[in-house]
């Protein structure tokens, strides 16, 4: 026979038969109703602790799920944390080569300006001596001239030609 549970109005409601050399009725009630008074302060304190335990899971498995979350951002956080790192890594060293690449470019193209502007300062001094040997020659051809015109002003008119005297050949 299963049992139902006692409540305070149980209590209270229980008649016991009266016998000879029996209890008191009046102490049996009195205590009776202090039972329920008893038994329905702890029923209630039950029932508090029952809701504050039901609370109090409530907000534990609301703490877990919040944690939850938070370690799933965290970790999608983390993810695209590494991903930007790696990115920004991939990106650097694609910059470092293209400067690497602009800069052996730059120096490739000063060395060929380089070269070009060399050959071209030997072309000129080249140039510069060859006019210079030809200014000479000229200067000497012009003093030659001179000489034979004076020499021809100093000699008598006799009508002989004179010859220019020939320049020395240097080497």
């Amino acid at each position: 026979m299963a049992m139902t549970p006692l409540t305070p109005l149980d209590v209270q409601r229980m008649k016991f038969a009266t016998k000879m050399r029996g209890y008191d009725p009046r102490e049996v009630e009195d205590f009776l109703v202090l039972v329920a008074e008893e038994l329905a302060q702890r029923i209630g304190q039950v029932e508090k602790l029952e809701r504050e335990s039901k609370y109090y899971r409530q907000r534990i498995e609301e703490a877990e799920e919040r944690e939850h979350q938070l370690q799933q951002t965290l970790l999608r956080a983390q993810k695209v944390a590494d991903e930007i790192t790696a990115n920004a890594r991939r990106e650097a060293e694609l910059m470092v080569r293209e400067a690497e690449s602009v800069a052996d470019r730059v120096v490739h193209q000063a060395v060929e300006q380089t070269t070009r502007i060399e050959s071209r300062i030997q072309e000129l001094r080249t140039m510069r001596k060859e006019l210079q040997h030809k200014f000479r020659n000229t200067i000497d051809l012009f003093q030659r001239i001179l000489e034979a015109e004076m020499e021809e002003e100093r000699a008598p008119s006799s009508g002989n030609v004179v010859q220019l005297p020939r320049k020395k050949r240097e080497a």
